[in-house]
């Protein structure tokens, strides 16, 4: 009987010498887990530290939702007040006048019209640009290289076009 309590207690020794390197290894990964201290702590100083350290995390992060969650919504905000450009052109004669109403955040650089006018055999006489509110209006007046040939009012239009949609 005597030889039954003994292997008994030796595997008792044995279960918590392997729960002690257990623990260990787990206090171990918890320290690599918090930021870094100069000094050695103890197991209970380093399990406050980790409770701080979990705290604080969890306000940040309720800090940084409440961030995403207004931009997300300042975000929306600006989709719906994006104004879709209108371009509308009038032939006069040798002449042909360009408007073209759009937001502030147009996705299109004003050169890329000019760039068609003269491809289409235009040549510019005047560009102006006006701010209202969130709006911008540009009048481009072009007149054309040869007046005989005149200008493809219809053409620039559709070039003009594909270019803002």
């Amino acid at each position: 009987m005597e030889n039954g309590g003994r292997s008994t207690r030796i595997n008792r020794c044995l279960i918590e010498r392997e729960r002690r390197r257990h623990m260990k290894a787990l206090f171990t990964e918890l320290s690599t887990l918090l930021p870094r201290k100069p000094t050695k702590t103890s197991v209970p100083e380093m399990v406050d530290r980790a409770i701080a350290y979990v705290k604080e995390l969890q306000t940040r992060m309720e800090r940084h939702e409440g961030t995403k969650v207004e931009l997300e919504a300042a975000y929306e905000v600006s989709k719906r007040r994006l104004i879709r450009p209108v371009v509308s052109i009038r032939d006069l004669g040798s002449n042909l006048e360009v408007n073209l109403i759009t937001g502030l955040n147009m996705g299109f650089a004003l050169s890329d019209f000019i760039h068609i006018l003269q491809e289409e055999g235009a040549d510019i006489i005047s560009a102006t640009c006006h701010h209202v509110g969130d709006r911008a209006i540009y009048t481009i007046l072009s007149q054309a290289i040869y007046p005989r040939i005149g200008i493809a009012t219809s053409s620039v239009h559709e070039r003009l076009k594909s270019l803002i949609c």
